[in-house]
Formats: structure tokens, sequence, C-alpha cells
């Protein structure tokens, strides 16, 4: 799990969750707030989704958070 701010000072956190097929997903919920947010994450498996995300900037992290999209 990754703590960071947004560029509005709003506080979020991402954590990576395996879906089917071995996809991974990067689930993001705003401290404070109820909605989650979702992304694919281009990794072959979790340990390497583990390492994406660990290596990961902030600037990266706001990146990602952009291009989600509501959790369904």
């Amino acid at each position: 799990m990754r703590s960071f701010d947004d560029d509005q000072g709003r506080h979020w956190q991402t954590a990576l969750m395996e879906a089917s097929f071995g996809e991974v997903l990067l689930i993001f919920t705003r401290i404070g707030d109820e909605g989650v947010l979702q992304r694919h994450l281009d990794a072959a498996n979790y340990r390497e989704a583990e390492q994406i995300l660990g290596g990961a900037d902030d600037a990266q992290l706001r990146a990602w958070l952009a291009g989600s999209k509501p959790w369904r």
C-alpha cells in the first residue's frame, strides 16, 4: 500500500488487487471519502506489480490516479 497527495492536496492510498486471469489492479481510495477508483497495472504478475508500485514516485501515482475509473 502507498499513500500520496494529489495536485489539490487531498490524501490518497493505493493498493494492489489480484483480478481474474492474472490481471493486477491498482485500487485508489481517498481519505475521508467513500469513492473507490481502479486502474489496470501493466505487470506480468503480482510480484512484478509489487515492484512497480514500490518503485513509483508520487508523480507516477498521480498519473495513474488521473487515468483511473470508478470501481464498479
